[in-house]
């Protein structure tokens, strides 16, 4: 469940911040015609890479903030293949 919810919180969190690169390419394409498609791209293509831990870090707050524990793949997977157990010496 909290995989759906992070995804969802990623959708939004990318929504937001292509609305922000759209915003400022059109700033830059009023001042300087001939960069503005230049700028959107490259915001465009960066918003997916910024959004991630933006929602990552959403999201694990949100967790918490509901008083839930963070479940991650070393904390789920490491329990259940018994990797806590003592090694032979």
């Amino acid at each position: 469940m909290q995989a759906a919810f992070l995804m969802a919180v990623y959708v939004v969190t990318t929504i937001v911040v292509q609305l922000l690169g759209f915003a400022i390419s059109e700033v830059v394409g009023k001042q300087w015609p001939n960069t503005g498609l230049t700028t959107f791209l490259v915001l465009f293509m960066a918003a997916f890479g910024i959004a991630w831990p933006i929602s990552v870090l959403i999201a694990e707050f949100a967790i918490k903030k509901a008083g839930f524990v963070v479940e991650t793949e070393q904390s789920a997977g490491a329990s259940q293949r018994g990797h806590y157990a003592k090694k032979p010496t």
